[in-house]
């Protein structure tokens, strides 16, 4: 009876204890995820970067960032300027490691892609800076933005004047006189305007045409203006004829080029 017993039971002790060593080594292997005390779920690792903007002018920038996605860079810096900072598909993609403090902003957004471009308002007010509207971040070879993506207006002006005499040959060398009321010209980026006694709409009229830009008249100015100036670049220009002209131009930054894009008459400041 003895013999028989025996071994009829230790095979059976043997397995169950084999089972319970297996279960123990995998709780150990794979213990349970750490859970918060009031029971929500672990928060999303924070993005490994850090941007700020100062609030006076000029503008500067500080910004510590590794790898981290130009996407969100981008969407920051646009909600700290007000303003529209636009990617383009390729520049979307990219990321950036940069540790820097206080750098201007034309100065930063160099860091960030090759072709950036900064659409400004020019105020005809020598005591005001430039206001930039709108950034763009693009890479080589890319067509630029168009040039109304940022700068739009439903309210350009058409002024019809003139001369019964006008094209003929005497009236065209009254006009090449030192003494004709209105003489503008535009040559390789610089601005000649000679006027006497002549409506401010009517001077930027013709600017705007000899530069081949939009001209917006958001407000008929009775003022008549005289003004000599030669070789003056568009931003002089602007300072010089009245602190109710807007001057708007895009600055490609990679070389320093550029162009204007549309001119404007507003009302002068306080008026209703």
């Amino acid at each position: 009876m003895k013999r028989g017993f025996f071994p009829s039971r230790l095979p059976t002790m043997v397995f169950v204890l084999s089972l319970a060593a297996v279960s123990g080594a995998a709780q150990k292997i794979t213990p349970p995820a750490a859970t918060p005390k009031d029971g929500t779920k672990a928060s999303e690792p924070q993005p490994q970067w850090k941007l700020s903007v100062s609030k006076q002018a000029p503008t500067m920038v500080s910004l510590t960032a590794k790898n981290a996605r130009l996407a969100e860079i981008g969407a920051e810096l646009s909600r700290k300027l007000k303003v529209p900072v636009a990617l383009s598909p390729l520049v979307q993609k990219q990321s950036v490691s940069l540790d820097i403090a206080n750098v201007p902003l034309e100065g930063f957004v160099r860091m960030l892609a090759p072709v950036p471009y900064i659409d400004y308002e020019l105020s005809g007010d020598s005591a005001a800076a430039p206001r930039v509207l709108g950034i763009f971040l693009y890479a080589f070879n890319e067509e630029p933005p168009l040039k109304t993506a940022i700068v739009k207006s439903a309210n350009e002006a058409i002024l019809i004047q003139g001369d019964t005499e006008e094209g003929t040959e005497a009236y065209e060398k009254q006009r090449a006189r030192e003494d004709a009321p209105l003489s503008v010209k535009f040559d390789h980026s610089r601005l000649s305007v000679r006027a006497r006694k002549q409506p401010l709409s009517v001077i930027l009229y013709e600017i705007a045409s000899k530069v081949d830009i939009p001209f917006d008249m958001k407000y008929e100015s009775n003022d008549l203006v005289d003004v000599d100036f030669s070789n003056y670049t568009l931003e002089q220009a602007v300072r010089a004829l009245s602190p109710s002209v807007r001057l708007y131009s895009r600055t490609n930054l990679s070389n320093y080029e550029t162009i204007p894009l549309r001119l404007s008459l507003v009302p002068p400041a306080g008026s209703q």
